[in-house]
């Protein structure tokens, strides 16, 4: 039931403050009192039944045991009704012990609005009003399930959860934030993959090593863009310690997302809690130290670059002669004019640069990437440097490659994409650093995994790269990662699925398998998704079917759980929308959301009188200003506020898991915000185009439909009519047509802000 304002008008109010107060005090009672969250962690619940004793030995911890197939739980008596699925097995198995079930399910319209918002991000359009026939039919849910999944919309919804992961951004961030242009391509190609229902271990290996595996696929390629998330200080006057930093980010990154291990800590000594050592740390890093950043990548079959490297080398060593002598006479040239910024600089940075990009190692590519931002070439400077007699031979050289250019073999393919590589002089060495400190190498490592999972290793000569000069480093990392018998990947990504149904996973701390976190809560019935998630393919959509077609995803929520004390999984957990969902329902419900799909980022108006140096200026276009949250342009240095305000995580850190504050900003920025308030006018314009009628009812109903998607009950009906009579007396609209539709629009706005909308049961 809906809480409206209080009638009794205070001396020396005006409309507009009465209308600000009407909205606060909705805000207070509806929104800024908490909604029940999900379930909190029991202790009791949450063991493996190992005696602890084992448990403090590394070779027995539950995440590295091997992962075999658990017997489902039989369910005896009644309840066995309550099974639609194993997954309820394993659940009720547990609730029987403290004599709890399911609680009923629930109703047609919290199923699909949960399930859409879920699967799309989006709620259910257009909504059901009441009960259809077609809702009647067996097996109706399971059709509505496959529909939302084949949904163009489902991918953009599950890229979300991904891109927090992986930390996107389309900045560098830090002190310049210098832009990404190219980042976008990385986004599109997540969202296609979830679309597509990629098999996961496929998704796994394009990220890590698309140019060694699948070189002649563009989509493998853009992949790669996964290895240049780290945020990046571009103009860092440490060159040597700015290419380390990202090597540990790269590394400690790949240990959160695909293993589920925090190994940051590693980078510096054997970690404290973990069965990880620095050494591991470093051996996993190897596989990273011959990537070179590329942001325009010749693409192929591996016979096709084969015979185009070939080309190459020919025309290079035919143009060695010219090209050399340019670079001499410009290197002298280089050095005078930009002495002073060269100075910074420590020889083995300026040797990297100044060996041509054909004949520079790995480790020189990866110092040049930083530094030669920083020296930018200025054509004026340079020649004023020069001799007259240099700078003639200089054009002379210069014109003379311009004609061999045309001689120049092109590859079978470009594609303009951040993205990685290696170069056939190989990988840098890898050492581990005493302290973590670049500056003291110790002992030079081999890749490998870690230690504690050693026995399943895969080295590059078990994965020959198909792309000719490759290590084959990164493939075998990421063949090694998605072997079947895997005990991590695949633990780790259907905790991370189910937490996105339930809100929070089997496991507390996605990023984190370790001793520090809590053991999972249903052990068993975490193993057995794992394993039908491998035999299924890899299929993330198999595994939202087999989730959303059991008893425990349909149940209704707290309210009908049917005790006093429910127990985790006895009813349904009521969760707020994401800041992006919160977005796209409102753009929604005032029929302005462009549901176009990929392309370069937008940027909506930012607050009035933003100030700050890191602002950016909107989008021309309003469709594309009113376009999904997921493009909206990913600033390190400036999220957008509506987002941030609303738990849009730090696109510095990975994020596993976003908080769920209850701020005051939150219930100011809807009650006030210029955004929020012309969407509710939007509302309020649909109503007036579509169902519009002098008949009161109809107008409370036609809000409730447009926002909520339903029809008021009688009690909510009674409070909407009264909420419109006392606001239109307030308006200072001089007709009687001008008060109703300032009722509306007021009535519209507080729909808005309830948390019936803001939150899925």
């Amino acid at each position: 039931m809906l809480v409206f304002t209080a009638r009794h008008r205070f001396p020396g109010l005006g409309t507009a403050a009465w209308r600000n107060l009407g909205l606060t005090l909705l805000l207070l009672a509806n929104v800024l009192v908490p909604a029940p969250t999900a379930w909190s962690s029991d202790r009791n619940d949450q063991q493996t039944g190992r005696p602890a004793d084992q448990q403090t030995d590394r070779d027995t911890w539950w995440a590295f045991q091997p992962l075999l197939r658990p017997r489902v739980p039989r369910i005896p008596g009644p309840v066995a009704a309550d099974v639609a699925s194993p997954i309820d097995a394993f659940l009720l198995d547990a609730l029987g012990r403290s004599q709890q079930r399911f609680a009923p399910i629930a109703d047609t319209r919290t199923r699909l609005r949960r399930a859409t918002f879920d699967l799309l991000g989006l709620p259910p359009q257009p909504p059901p009003q009441q009960p259809n026939s077609r809702y009647d039919q067996p097996g109706w849910w399971a059709h509505s399930v496959d529909a939302l999944l084949a949904s163009p919309h489902y991918g953009e919804a599950q890229a979300r959860d991904w891109l927090d992961l992986v930390r996107y951004s389309e900045t560098d961030g830090f002190k310049t934030d210098a832009l990404r242009p190219q980042a976008y391509r990385y986004r599109d190609y997540v969202i296609r993959a979830f679309n597509q229902d990629r098999a996961y271990s496929r998704f796994v290996q394009e990220q890590l090593a698309g140019d060694e595996l699948f070189p002649e696929d563009p989509e493998a390629i853009i992949a790669t863009g996964f290895n240049r998330m780290w945020p990046d200080e571009s103009n860092a006057s440490n060159i040597l310690l700015a290419r380390q930093d990202a090597l540990n980010d790269l590394t400690a990154n790949v240990g959160n997302v695909f293993l589920g291990l925090s190994m940051g800590c590693a980078q510096c000594h054997d970690h404290k809690f973990d069965p990880i050592l620095q050494s591991d740390f470093y051996r996993l890093q190897a596989y990273f130290a011959g990537i070179v950043l590329a942001d325009s990548v010749p693409m192929g079959t591996p016979e096709q670059l084969k015979a185009y490297q070939l080309q190459m080398a020919g025309w290079l060593s035919r143009t060695r002669p010219l090209r050399s002598e340019l670079q001499a006479i410009e290197h002298t040239g280089l050095v005078k004019a930009f002495a002073l910024k060269r100075r910074k600089f420590p020889r083995v940075v300026l040797d990297a640069v100044d060996t041509p990009s054909e004949d520079r190692s790995a480790r020189q590519h990866q110092l040049a990437f930083w530094t030669e931002r920083q020296l930018p070439v200025d054509e004026k400077k340079l020649a004023a440097a020069l001799s007259e007699t240099d700078r003639k031979r200089r054009d002379a050289l210069k014109k003379q490659l311009a004609e061999l250019h045309r001689q120049k073999p092109e590859p079978p393919g470009w594609l303009e994409a951040m993205a990685t590589l290696e170069v056939a002089s190989g990988p840098a060495p890898t050492y581990v650093l005493g302290g973590g400190n670049y500056e003291v190498p110790l002992e030079e490592v081999s890749p490998g995994p870690p230690s504690v999972l050693e026995h399943s290793a895969i080295t590059p000569a078990d994965v020959p790269t198909r792309r000719p000069g490759s290590s084959g480093r990164r493939a075998a990392l990421a063949r090694w990662l998605t072997a079947d018998d895997h005990p991590l990947t695949a633990r780790v990504m259907v905790n991370r699925i189910w937490q996105g149904h339930f809100g929070q996973g089997l496991i507390d701390n996605a990023n984190d398998l370790g001793r520090q976190t809590a053991t999972p809560r249903h052990p068993g019935l975490l193993d057995w998704l794992a394993v039908e998630f491998v035999e299924s393919g890899w299929s993330i959509k198999h595994m939202h079917r087999l989730i959303m077609n059991s008893n425990v995803y349909q149940q209704s929520g707290r309210e009908s759980a049917g005790a006093d004390d429910p127990r985790p999984y006895s009813y349904f957990p009521r969760r707020r929308l994401s800041a992006e969902r919160i977005r796209d329902a409102m753009l929604t419900a005032a029929g302005r959301i462009d549901s176009r799909l990929y392309g370069p980022p937008i940027r909506p108006n930012l607050p009035p009188g933003f100030g700050t140096r890191y602002t950016w200026k909107a989008s021309k276009s309003s469709a594309a200003r009113s376009r999904r949250s997921i493009y909206i342009h990913a600033k390190r240095n400036l999220p957008y506020p509506l987002l941030r305000v609303f738990d849009q995580p730090d696109m510095h850190e990975s994020c596993a898991l976003r908080s769920q504050t209850t701020v005051a900003p939150q219930a100011l920025v809807l009650l006030n915000s210029p955004l929020v308030l012309d969407l509710a006018a939007d509302v309020l314009k649909r109503i007036q185009d579509t169902t519009y009628s002098k008949d009161l009812p109809a107008r409370v109903r036609a809000s409730f439909r447009m926002v909520l998607g339903r029809d008021p009950d009688g009690d909510e009906l009674d409070q909407g009519l009264e909420f419109l009579a006392d606001q239109a007396s307030r308006s200072d609209a001089k007709d009687q047509a001008r008060r109703d539709n300032d009722a509306l629009l007021d009535l519209c706005h507080v729909l808005i802000n309830t948390n019936e909308f803001l939150y899925v049961d």
